[in-house]
């Protein structure tokens, strides 16, 4: 990858640049869209960065700028997107003050959506070129908070529908893949029929319950509030089970609820005590795989659960689900998972469209704060590059 923050680029990446996209392309000996408008790329861009994670484990307690910095220039297979969205995720800023202090600054920002407007050549880039609409996932040092990427022309690069506003395509990975990965990997485990599903009434969560009604999967959904339940009940949802004050009867709910859908697997995005009630509704050999620490280290685990009733504590890292199996594996894999996400991009209310707030680069981190003292039920933060917040 390019470093933003990096050294002089070489005469002739700097001259295919200066050029404009449409002889960046032909210098790459690719084909070129019949209709490209030249974009006139800066040699410097802003950019929203972690500066530091300040004292406290708090977001609030973070040091955040907007930085001016060089803008990337791609190297041969990667191409330069220009970004016109980005959302705000959880894991976005969960890492902002768990970082080493190596770390920081901190280019932050895991997706987004864009136009390539250059490439750096290569044959790999034939399939993206400038004028693609895209969504992109950063790598490297790099983040989408950033007015221009430059990402791999192979696995950087993913198509968005044509039939929908580029901008409405900033969430189409984080979430929505992590949905169609818990869906594939429950049926791994066994439990192709249902499943148990904290924070269920989150974005992620809504996403899950629709694409599993869709499959035909039943999950058990764990929320906290009696509005939530409601929230999910009115997207088709059987099964809402309301945590509160008297633990022992929202279990015994719980077990009984498992044991009428047949779940043998739970998907814990809350961790803490959580994770071990988990492990005591699940039938024997039953597994709960996390991949969320809301409530911090999971704990309240019983060995008897674990030692005696065979269950196991599992992980589920979307990165780790993608690239399972090596590329052979993996392509096929991320082809058909981007022909369901796409699918569910493009309908008006589809499966895994979002609500977004939208904001700007300079507003973005007062928000996330002023959004995380709140209830962020229901709301996606989205950052705009295109003067529309």
């Amino acid at each position: 990858m390019s470093d933003v923050e990096g050294t002089p680029t070489p005469p002739s990446l700097t001259s295919r640049l200066a050029a404009g996209p449409a002889a960046a392309m032909k210098a790459a000996g690719a084909l070129v869209p019949k209709k490209v408008t030249a974009v006139e790329i800066p040699k410097e861009m802003k950019r929203l960065v972690v500066t530091s994670p300040g004292k406290g484990d708090s977001v609030a307690d973070c040091t955040v700028e907007v930085q001016t910095v060089p803008t990337p220039v791609p190297k041969s297979g990667e191409v330069l997107v220009k970004v016109v969205a980005a959302p705000v995720n959880p894991s976005d800023y969960a890492s902002w003050t768990r970082s080493k202090p190596s770390s920081y600054p901190m280019a932050i920002g895991k997706e987004g959506c864009g136009i390539v407007v250059a490439t750096g050549g290569g044959l790999a880039t034939y399939r993206c070129p400038v004028g693609t609409r895209c969504g992109i996932g950063a790598t490297g040092d790099q983040g989408t908070y950033s007015e221009y990427v430059t990402v791999s022309a192979v696995t950087g690069v993913f198509p968005m529908p044509e039939d929908v506003p580029i901008e409405d395509c900033a969430s189409f990975l984080v979430n929505p893949y992590t949905a169609v990965g818990i869906l594939d990997t429950a049926k791994a485990d066994g439990s192709g029929g249902a499943l148990v599903h904290t924070a269920a009434a989150s974005q992620l969560g809504q996403m899950i319950n629709k694409l599993a009604l869709i499959r035909g999967v039943t999950i058990v959904n764990v929320v906290r509030r009696a509005d939530q339940k409601e929230l999910l009940e009115k997207l088709g949802a059987k099964h809402v089970v309301v945590t509160g004050d008297d633990v022992e009867a929202w279990k015994k709910e719980l077990k009984e609820k498992v044991k009428e859908v047949g779940a043998s697997v739970a998907f814990d995005a809350v961790s803490g005590d959580m994770t071990g009630h988990l492990l005591e509704c699940l039938p024997i050999g039953g597994t709960v795989r996390l991949y969320g620490g809301l409530a911090g280290k999971a704990g309240n685990i019983s060995p008897s659960d674990l030692i005696y009733r065979k269950k196991k504590l599992a992980s589920f890292f979307l990165t780790d689900w993608m690239r399972a199996g090596g590329a052979m594996a993996m392509v096929p894999r991320l082809l058909a998972a981007g022909k369901v996400v796409n699918g569910g991009l493009k309908a008006p209310d589809g499966w895994c469209c979002s609500q977004f707030q939208d904001t700007t680069l300079e507003r973005a981190y007062d928000d996330i704060v002023a959004l995380l003292g709140g209830s962020v039920t229901g709301k996606k933060l989205r950052i705009r590059f295109d003067g529309e917040a």
